[in-house]
């Protein structure tokens, strides 16, 4: 079952996050490079799990969201700044991927340990 569609998102260019509040009231800061890192195309992740070795935090360090357009009702379209704008993030995606629920990454994704 899909995830209902955010209440509202904000993209913060300046500080480099996408800022999703869910019809629950949870709210979810996603940063650029976290984005990048997680991205679900299979150009990053390949047609089947285990294919293609997502990229490192090296790689996606400074990368930045430009701009951000709805997919139907079901999802987003991100264009990052290392001209990379082939991922659909499904809203049960970012949801199950929300920073806050993860032990190695800030609360907006950033990594917690040395890149």
């Amino acid at each position: 079952m899909a995830s209902a569609a955010p209440a509202a998102i904000k993209l913060q260019l300046d500080a480099n996050l996408l800022e999703v509040t869910w019809q629950d009231g949870h709210v979810s800061r996603y940063a650029g490079s976290y984005l990048r890192k997680i991205c679900p195309c299979a150009a990053c992740v390949g047609h089947a799990p285990g294919e293609r070795e997502p990229p490192s935090w090296k790689q996606v360090e400074g990368v930045r969201v430009t701009h951000v357009a709805a997919v139907g009702s079901y999802a987003l379209k991100l264009t990052l700044s290392d001209a990379h704008a082939s991922g659909i993030y499904s809203y049960d995606f970012l949801r199950r991927s929300c920073p806050s629920e993860r032990p190695d990454v800030d609360d907006t994704g950033l990594p917690t340990l040395e890149l």
